[in-house]
């Protein structure tokens, strides 16, 4: 992989258009399929920054997978027992897979704006609420129980050096996804930014997770048939149970 990156970045030098650019990225597998036996995938990110600006910038990718609906709720002790609070919230559209790298383990970014408007680091990710919560810290109390909930998932990869540089030019860097990731498109961003907060340049990519086989048949029965699919599963458990006590009966 590290003489395919050298050859990439040979490729653009030599090509006058790219030669001029600061910051040249991409997606190695941009298509990845779930089949049944599906346990985990990478998103590959690599390319080449101007080496003139290695020392004065910052390099940082961010991931950002499909946008959906998710009802959060608070736990809270009755009596000595915890339970889930009768007041939750539902995030109207929270990614799905979120996941952040840098190649520099201390960087700070000064301008606030950028962060906000790239959504770097969790706390600048933009999730919207469906009863509107009027208080800030409402809303940050449900965003950090997504983040608890995505972490002891795998959903959520924070690194601050997951970036690998080869000679302050090159560099790659490897995104796990879990077997639960969820399908859809990920948005993936390569910024540039110098140590005053100003953004250099940019990359935007996308990722497609799509579910193949028979696999990807019954997802989508489910959703357009929803009442029919719940029915049919009840239905095959009454009857697979069924079966299977007559066989243990004759046994």
């Amino acid at each position: 992989m590290k003489f395919f990156i050298y050859f990439l970045f040979i490729v653009f030098l030599i090509n006058g258009a790219n030669a001029r650019e600061a910051l040249l990225s991409k997606v190695l597998n941009e298509d990845i399929n779930i089949t049944a036996s599906f346990d985990g995938a990478k998103i590959i990110v690599y390319g080449a920054i101007d080496p003139k600006l290695y020392s004065d910038s910052v390099l940082i990718i961010t991931i950002l997978g499909p946008r959906s609906k998710l009802k959060v709720s608070k736990k809270k002790k009755y009596f000595g027992i915890w339970l889930v609070s009768a007041n939750n919230s539902k995030l109207l559209n929270a990614p799905g897979y979120y996941a952040m790298a840098t190649n520099n383990t201390n960087f700070t970014l000064a301008d606030s704006a950028l962060l906000k408007e790239n959504q770097i680091g969790w706390e600048n990710i933009q999730i919207n609420t469906a009863n509107g919560l009027s208080l800030k810290e409402d809303k940050e109390d449900y965003k950090n129980i997504l983040k608890l909930f995505y972490k002891k998932r795998n959903l959520l990869v924070l690194e601050k050096s997951g970036i690998d540089m080869f000679e302050d030019t090159l560099f790659r860097a490897d995104f796990e996804l879990p077997g639960i990731t969820p399908i859809g498109e990920y948005k993936v961003n390569t910024l540039l930014v110098n140590k005053e907060g100003t953004l250099l340049s940019s990359w935007h990519d996308n990722v497609k997770v799509t579910k193949g086989g028979i696999g990807a048949y019954l997802y989508d029965y489910s959703k357009e048939h929803s009442f029919l699919y719940g029915v049919f599963a009840a239905l095959g458990a009454i009857l697979l149970g069924f079966t299977a006590s007559e066989v243990f009966r004759r046994i």
